[in-house]
């Protein structure tokens, strides 16, 4: 009874379009008040939830990717990325994707990653003579990778939930991160010779070397946060604060902060981490209030029954997550699906490790995928393109995509291979 009531207030609430952290915390007080507990218990889990020190990487690691944004850091590796792969066909679709994987080392989220290379992008493309539909498919479908490559915000979220090391989560997400931005890259090459859009002179390796020592700085920031990881001179959450750190002695250097982008870029992370941990705390609650009642465990031993196999509960698990990804918000999603999909995971001896690669892309992917990507929701904001337009140019990167998730999933060794090496 409990079980079926906490499901259908929260498809209720969902239907209802009640904000997801609204819709969770409610399911759970009907569900604590069916089962006689004290709704003492709300605040008790909300703190419990937050008591965490990996959480901390959050919030410094959006603040990192404000500054950087407003710190001229975006625009720098743009350029670069420019200068490497700006003239061949579809030159600046190809920025984008290569931009965004740049700058997604530096943020760690996609949304932030969207943003900002949308916004540097958005015009160039349209005075190139790129349908505006194209623009905006390229710069969301480039945004996936912001929750894959390391330091992802995503893939911390599953280490504090799982307690799988947050340090080899990083380094498993390099390789499927690079494969995501090559197979774009390429399906962006045949997508645009339909563009018919007219080449840029290729400025040689002495432009090249030029844009490298201006985007230089930047570009050390991923090396100096993973080496000094992996190297053990500071833990990741430690490492999100030496990101913030040296994004503003980059931007001061570059002379680009103000004190009004400064305010900018604090009030930016304030709200956005304030909207992640408010998901989190009423996830945690949800989480909590379906694990007393045994409901993780029952799927978990249902899930198991019905598989079988690794290879069946992968599709299973690919299935779900992608219809999971369409519907709720990844951050709330990877808390409460990865109490329920974990423990048979392990039964079926799946690398933990991999298997949250393989959650990360499959919710990831969820952000470009309607009705709620919220990827779309972005690039539809920076280029004035309708939702309609943009969901019908952005399937063959779906597509494209869901291969990179087959890839990933039943070939381990893309994810495992470093985090074994280093080990």
């Amino acid at each position: 009874m409990v079980t079926a009531a906490i499901f259908i207030c929260l498809l209720v609430l969902m239907l209802l379009r009640a904000p997801i952290a609204v819709a969770l915390g409610l399911s759970s007080v009907v569900a604590l008040l069916m089962s006689d507990i004290s709704l003492e218990m709300v605040v008790q889990r909300m703190l419990s939830t937050n008591n965490s020190f990996p959480l901390l990487a959050i919030p410094f690691f959006i603040l990192a990717g404000e500054i950087m944004s407003i710190g001229g850091m975006s625009r720098r590796l743009v350029a670069f990325a420019n200068a490497l792969v700006g003239h061949l066909t579809g030159g600046l679709g190809a920025v984008a994707i290569l931009g965004s994987s740049f700058f997604a080392a530096l943020s760690g989220s996609n949304a932030a990653t969207v943003a900002a290379i949308g916004g540097v992008l958005n015009q160039p493309m349209a005075e190139k003579g790129y349908r505006p539909s194209f623009t905006a498919a390229t710069i969301a479908a480039a945004g996936v990778t912001g929750m894959i490559i390391p330091p992802s915000i995503l893939l911390i979220l599953y280490g504090v939930v799982t307690g799988v090391s947050i340090s080899d989560l990083f380094l498993a997400g390099l390789m499927p991160g690079i494969v995501i931005c090559i197979s774009l890259l390429i399906l962006n090459r045949f997508l645009a010779v339909k563009e018919n859009i007219a080449l840029q002179p290729y400025g040689g390796v002495g432009e090249i070397a030029r844009q490298f020592r201006s985007a230089f700085l930047p570009l050390m920031m991923p090396v100096i946060i993973l080496s000094g990881i992996y190297g053990g001179v500071f833990t990741p959450t430690e490492a999100a604060i030496v990101a913030v750190l040296y994004g503003l002695v980059v931007g001061l250097i570059y002379r680009e902060l103000t004190l009004a982008a400064l305010y900018t870029a604090f009030r930016r992370a304030v709200l956005s981490s304030a909207v992640v941990m408010f998901i989190m705390n009423a996830a945690g609650i949800f989480a909590w209030t379906i694990t007393i009642n045994q409901i993780p465990q029952s799927i978990s031993l249902w899930l198991s029954e019905i598989a079988g196999s690794q290879i069946v509960y992968l599709l299973l698990v690919n299935v779900f997550l992608l219809f999971v990804g369409c519907l709720m918000n990844a951050a709330a999603a990877i808390v409460i699906f990865t109490s329920i999909l974990y423990p048979a995971a392990m039964s079926f001896s799946i690398d933990p490790v991999l298997f949250g690669i393989i959650v990360s892309v499959n919710l990831s992917i969820g952000t470009v995928t309607p009705p709620l990507g919220v990827d779309l929701f972005i690039a539809s904001a920076i280029t004035k393109v309708s939702m309609e337009r943009i969901v019908a140019a952005i399937w063959p990167y779906i597509l494209v995509l869901l291969i990179d998730l087959l890839i990933i999933t039943f070939f381990p060794p893309l994810s495992t291979v470093l985090v074994r090496a280093f080990s």
